[in-house]
Order: C-alpha cells, then sequence, then structure tokens
C-alpha cells in the first residue's frame, strides 16, 4: 500500500492576472494618446512589472494585428498593474443597435497581445444554418497562426491539447439556430516536454466567419518548477494505480427519486474519488490536506368514502399511485416525535417547516425532513426521519453566537478522541447498522481563514461506507462532524438502503479492471501548482510534478462486463475523433468523417460499408438526425420489439421530410429520386418543390422525372446537392452510402 502525502493545495483552475476593463468616455481616445506617457500608480508594482509601453504604442500594436471594425467608432482605455504583469486594456466599440465591441489587452512591459475579445452586435432574425463554412480543422490552422504571431515564443513551448471527447459539439439544428459554431482551441505549455497545467493559450474561433473571437494567455511567468531528473516512470506509476487506484464497490445507477426495479451492482471505481500521485516520490497525495482541481402534504378537508371515489376519478393511473403511496406513512407530527426523542432540538429553537420528499439514497422511499430555528439565537437546526418507520436518519445543528470562523479554534480534542464520540453515538442510535459498516476516513474542516501558519482543525468529519458481502456501498454508511473545541457532535447523518445485492461471483479482476479504466483515462505527468489556502508565501509560483488520471474520474468499470461507464451507467466513447476501417482513399472519406464526427452517421464493428447501397431508413435516419438536436432525445432510442429504425421514422413524418411511413419502404435501396424528396423536404422547401409548374427543369433525361417530382429536381440541382451525369439525372440510380454521404454533407453546406 502505498504512502500517502500531505500539507499543499493546489487549485485549478486560476487566472494569472485577471484583465479588469473600466469604461470611458469616448473622447478618452485623443486625451490618452496626446498624453503619450505611461501614468503608473505610485507602488512597487511599476518596478517589478518594468512596464515600458505606453498607450499610443500599446494602440498601434493592437491595430497593426487586428482590423478594428469600421463602424467601432467609440474608444475607452484604462491601466492596470501588479507585481507580476502591467496592461493596456483598449475597447472599440459601437454605440446603438446592433452595437458590438473589439476588446484587446496588451501588456505595457513587453507589447505582447495578451487578451482579444471580439463581440458582434446581435442582428435580430440572424440565423445559422447545416455546416459552418469553416470545419475545425480549417479554424485550427487559423488559431495556429493566430497563436505563434501574437505569442510566439510562448507558442513555440506549447503543444495543441486534444479535445475531450465529452465536449465535442454536436452539429446544432440547421435553421433553427441564430448563433454561430465556435471552436476552442488551447495551447498548453510544455517544460521538458511535460504539460504544465493552467499555462494555456486559448483561441477561440468563429466558424461561420473564421475570425478569431476570443483570445487568451494564462501563463505564469514566476513558475518554479522542479527537476524532472529521477521522476518515476509510467509503468512505475501504473503498478501504483493498479494497486491503490481502483476499489471494487457496489453501485447504484436509477432513478433517485423513486423504484423504477433498478438495484446496485459492481463496479471498480477510483478509491475516495480521485487519483494523484507525486512523481517524484512515488508518494499519493492525501487529499485530507490538500486540493487538487485539473484542472427539498397536505390534507384536505373531504373526508369518508364518497369523497376518495372524487378524488379517485380526478386522478390520473400514475397520480393515483402516488397517492397509494403516501398511505401508511407517518404525519407530520408523529415524525415530529420520533425525530425529537432521538435528538433533543437546543432550548429556544421552534419547529418551524416540515417537508416530506423522496429519500435519494433510498430510492422509492420518502422521509420527512423538519427544520428548526431561533432568529435571536442565530441557531438552526435539521433533522430527518424515515416517513414510514420514524427511523432517525439525520440532524445538523449551527448555532451562529458560537462560530467565529476568524478566530483559531482551541482544539480540545484530538482526532482519534473525536471518532470515539463519533462512533459511540453511531453505536448509541443505531446499534445494529454500527456493526456493518467500516471507516473511510476523516475530513478535516480547518481554520481560521485569516490565520497563517500551522492550520488547525476546527471539527472532524467522519465518514463510515456500509459493507455488503465485504465490498463497501459508499453510498450507504454514517457521516458524522465532531467539534475540536467542545467535542459536540454538530452534524450527524445515515443513509441505509434495504435492497437487494448481488453476489461478488462471476466478476472481472482488478487487473483487468485497471486496463480497462486506464484506457479511457490514462495517467498524465503534468506540473500541477501548488497553492495555500492561508496565504502562505513561500507556496507562492510552487510546482509539484505528479501523475493524475487525464480525464473523467467519475468513471466506472461494470465488474462483469468490464465496460467502462459513466455515474449512470452510460457507455464512455472512445477518446479521439471517429474514424472507420473501410474509407480510406475512399471519395468520400472527409464527408463521412465529418458526418461521424457531428453524430450524424455510425458504423458497425469500426466500418461503414461505403460501397454499399444506402437503404431508405438509413438515409432517412441520417436525414432525421442531421436536421435535429434531438439525436440523443429518448425518441431516438430503439423501441424494445420494434425494428431499429422506427423511432427515426416517426421523426422523420413529424419533421415533415416524409408524409408517412407508409410512403417508403424501409430496406429498399434508396434511388436519386426518392433521395431528392427526402433531402428538399428536410430543407423546409418541400411546399414550394411541389408546385412544379413554377420550375423548368434543365436535364438531358427530364422525360424520366415524373411531372410531380420536377420541383424537387430542379431544386435539387439547383442547389447542388445532386450532381448529374453527362448531363442525366437518372432518378432511378440506387445510391450507395459514400454517395449518400457526400449528398447530405453538400445539402448541409448549401
Amino acid at each position: 500500500m502505498a504512502k500517502r502525502l500531505s500539507r499543499y493545495s493546489v487549485l485549478i483552475p486560476a487566472l494569472l492576472f485577471a484583465c479588469l476593463m473600466f469604461v470611458l468616455p469616448a473622447s478618452a481616445l485623443e486625451r490618452d494618446v496626446q498624453a503619450k506617457a505611461v501614468l503608473l500608480p505610485a507602488s512597487g508594482a511599476q518596478s517589478d512589472a518594468q512596464a515600458k509601453v505606453s498607450l499610443e504604442q500599446a494602440i498601434r500594436i493592437a491595430k497593426g494585428v487586428f482590423t478594428i471594425p469600421a463602424e467601432y467608432m467609440q474608444f475607452s482605455s484604462d491601466y492596470m498593474a501588479s507585481a507580476e504583469e502591467a496592461v493596456w486594456n483598449l475597447r472599440w466599440f459601437a454605440e446603438g443597435s446592433p452595437g458590438g465591441s473589439f476588446h484587446v489587452t496588451v501588456s505595457a512591459v513587453n507589447g505582447e497581445v495578451i487578451n482579444v475579445s471580439y463581440h458582434k452586435g446581435y442582428v435580430p432574425g440572424k440565423k445559422y444554418s447545416g455546416f459552418p463554412k469553416y470545419s475545425r480543422e480549417d479554424a485550427q490552422v487559423i488559431a495556429e497562426k493566430a497563436a505563434a504571431k501574437l505569442q510566439a515564443e510562448r507558442y513555440a513551448q506549447s503543444r495543441l491539447m486534444p479535445e475531450p471527447v465529452y465536449d465535442r459539439p454536436y452539429l446544432p439544428s440547421p435553421g433553427t439556430r441564430d448563433y454561430p459554431v465556435t471552436y476552442q482551441f488551447r495551447f498548453q505549455r510544455l517544460s521538458a516536454g511535460i504539460p504544465v497545467t493552467e499555462n494555456v493559450i486559448h483561441v477561440e474561433v468563429n466558424g461561420e466567419t473564421g475570425e478569431v473571437q476570443h483570445f487568451n494567455v494564462w501563463w505564469d511567468v514566476k513558475a518554479k518548477l522542479p527537476s524532472a531528473a529521477g521522476h518515476i516512470d509510467q509503468n512505475r506509476a501504473r503498478q501504483i494505480f493498479n494497486q491503490d487506484g481502483l476499489e471494487l464497490a457496489y453501485v447504484f445507477s436509477g432513478a433517485r427519486d423513486r423504484d423504477d426495479g433498478s438495484r446496485p451492482y459492481l463496479a471498480y471505481r477510483l478509491r475516495d474519488g480521485g487519483f494523484l500521485l507525486d512523481a517524484i516520490t512515488g508518494i499519493l497525495i492525501d487529499p485530507d490536506g490538500e486540493f487538487y482541481f485539473a484542472g427539498d402534504l397536505g390534507s384536505g378537508g373531504m373526508g369518508g368514502s364518497e369523497a376518495q371515489k372524487l378524488i379517485s376519478s380526478r386522478l390520473s393511473p400514475e397520480e393515483s399511485a402516488t397517492v397509494e403511496e403516501t398511505k401508511g406513512l407517518l404525519t407530520a407530527e408523529a415524525a415530529r416525535r420520533a425525530a425529537e426523542a432521538a435528538y433533543t432540538p437546543p432550548s429556544g429553537v421552534s419547529l418551524n417547516r416540515s417537508h416530506l420528499s423522496p429519500n435519494w439514497n433510498a430510492p422509492g422511499n420518502k422521509v420527512w425532513e423538519l427544520g428548526y430555528g431561533s432568529e435571536e439565537q442565530q441557531t438552526s437546526v435539521s433533522m430527518t426521519v424515515d416517513a414510514r418507520t420514524g427511523e432517525f436518519l439525520h440532524f445538523s445543528a449551527y448555532e451562529g453566537s458560537k462560530i467565529d470562523y476568524f478566530q483559531t479554534p482551541a482544539v480540545k480534542f484530538s482526532e482519534a478522541q473525536a471518532r470515539t464520540i463519533a462512533e459511540a453515538l453511531m453505536r448509541q442510535l443505531h446499534p445494529e447498522k454500527a456493526k456493518q459498516v467500516t471507516f473511510k476516513n476523516t475530513r478535516r474542516e480547518l481554520g481560521p481563514w485569516a490565520e497563517q501558519g500551522e492550520p488547525l482543525p476546527r471539527a472532524y468529519s467522519f465518514s463510515y461506507a456500509r459493507l455488503i458481502n465485504g465490498i463497501p456501498y459508499p453510498d450507504n454508511g454514517f457521516y458524522i462532524v465532531v467539534d475540536s473545541t467542545t467535542g459536540e457532535v454538530s452534524s450527524y447523518g445515515l443513509n441505509w438502503w434495504d435492497t437487494e445485492f448481488p453476489a461478488a461471483e462471476g466478476i472481472i479482476g482488478k487487473d483487468r479492471a485497471n486496463t480497462a479504466f486506464l484506457a479511457k483515462t490514462p495517467l498524465k505527468l503534468e506540473y500541477s501548482k501548488v497553492y495555500s489556502r492561508w496565504g502562505r508565501t513561500q507556496k507562492e509560483n510552487e510546482y509539484r510534478l505528479v501523475y493524475r488520471p487525464d480525464g473523467r474520474t467519475d468513471l466506472l468499470v461494470d465488474a462483469r462486463t468490464g465496460k467502462v461507464t459513466d455515474q449512470q451507467g452510460n457507455a464512455v466513447p472512445d477518446q479521439g475523433p471517429k474514424t472507420f476501417t473501410d474509407i480510406a482513399g475512399h471519395p468520400a472519406e472527409q464527408d463521412i468523417l465529418l458526418l461521424a464526427n457531428a453524430g450524424i452517421v455510425g458504423g458497425n464493428e469500426g466500418r461503414f460499408r461505403p460501397n454499399e447501397r444506402i437503404t431508405n431508413a438509413e438515409l432517412l435516419t441520417m436525414l432525421a438526425v442531421a436536421h435535429s438536436d434531438s439525436h440523443r432525445h429518448p425518441m431516438f432510442e430503439v423501441k424494445e420489439g420494434a425494428p431499429w429504425y422506427e423511432s427515426f421514422l416517426d421523426r422523420a413524418v413529424a419533421m415533415g421530410i416524409i408524409e408517412s411511413k407508409d410512403q417508403v419502404k424501409p430496406n429498399a435501396s434508396t434511388t436519386r429520386l426518392e433521395a431528392t424528396r427526402f433531402l428538399v423536404n428536410a430543407k423546409g422547401f418541400g411546399p414550394l418543390a411541389k408546385k412544379a409548374a413554377l420550375f423548368r427543369l434543365e436535364v438531358a433525361d427530364a422525360g424520366s422525372v415524373p411531372a410531380t417530382d420536377r420541383g424537387y429536381v430542379a431544386s435539387a440541382v439547383g442547389l447542388g446537392m445532386l450532381t448529374l451525369d453527362k448531363g442525366k439525372f437518372r432518378p432511378g440510380d440506387t445510391l450507395t452510402r459514400g454517395e449518400a454521404a457526400q449528398i447530405l454533407v453538400r445539402s448541409l453546406k448549401g
């Protein structure tokens, strides 16, 4: 078992320097430029930052890099300085409608552009549709050029961070959005090839116009980076993770407000919710001493059987079921008596709230939440009891007159003594359940906030997890807080669900779970900044070399299937862009990838099958997804016992792509004429296309096109959706999946 280390705090993210902006009158431009000299505050910031760039120079630098829109005729500026940086904030803006602003921050030390914010005025009625003009790859080139031009030296020390797969945007609804698609790029600082957290160049590019909308640099110029010499390698880090990273536990991913039949199951998860390893010493960092961030019924007046018949006649089946659930529950008064029998509230407080609510830790159960208070004494108490059995579940007490967070606590009880008090109360209130838990951890509430030096614990928080078959169920157990000065318990909580738990049989081993978890969230070596919560200046600008999971830390590995899921049991997509094994070199390769990474198309076992004939169901599915933000909506889930495409065809009817499901043969190959109808209807041009007399169809085989469809074909050809073959449209020819991808992309870009 690896040792744990404490005493530092790392907080992510933090800005190196906050660039605040104060708006001055428009005439400030003329006055400030005439002054020419840099007006610096009489403080240490001037000498530390060594400001050299005047306002006039800053304006010339900004206008030499950017083209300020001519309509932004108003101007304001301000100067800010700190011990680490001095900057000029420049802002051009337009008054009236539609408005807009262009804000540039220039370093007064070296003239570097460190912040850009370009906000175009909102134009009512402005709409965007389909794929943006610039792809992510196009925008990346723009972002790289901007970073290299504005921050050449720092850009050279950076690398583009991969886009988190769970942040990847889907294609917005064509024709319905009034905002442009934007792309985010982060170039992270490297030191000897090792990433330095919080030190990034951030660029945002407008996908519709190709303009840089935002540009920020967060860079710690005084960073104290330790040498990486002698750090443990990935293999050793993985060995430690394999030993101490994951734990086998019971988890629950069903509905919390009702019993939907879901039950806890076995999964591997990060122990204590995280893993941070000192890369020099190979010692786990204890989150208790350090914090690392990567980055709540009423009754009517009617009674008797006649009233019950009236109520039932007015309620839906679901509402009646809910009424039935409340039968047999304690009244608010009975709940109060049960609570006060277990815990006596302080004198002077009175009951001011009773709330019947779901028990979020025991789906299907309900609890009474009771609130007491005394405004005069600044005291509040909350208690919770099981609404059916009256079992005491929770209390917490706050007495404001006794707490001063700016006073050093007088610690009279050690952690061991406080834990003895906590466990004695646990055995007193719940003797049988107290035998079924294991101690998890201690967390200390530290104080005072204003005091420097060694922080002292104001209180101790003890956590105990329920054990079933020798395996923890962290959602169940006890949570107890003990005051370090008085030894009083200020908070006590029990979470417990009497339900079924599967036996630990037929589960995968920890080695396989480790492999699956690290495949989704590999260990990353990086410099993480060290912060002190107590203002101890010796930690300023200090970094530590660590290993941590690179990505989501809330993932689970199902102990029976070995699949990696999120907390709701949903499968986690693979990292990186989607691709297929059978499209390399195909004419539709780039279009297929574009659709795949927009979430519009998928494959089967890594294959797209671009040369196979596409069916009506497949093309209609692509169109329904592409023209809707609802491809993650329940209506797109496969209905049990129904064909896979049923929900998509229902959506296609609702969107007007087809008039009815009877209109198409789902498994038949799609002809070019059918595709034309689908595409034009999806674009919303169907009502016009049906007026065939308005259109002139100039194709060599116009006679092969039914008269009622000539408006559709003319529209599709005129808009460039479908191309001609030697002047012929060939309406009866069928389409391949690759050709359909090309046609759909042209449609979405049109």
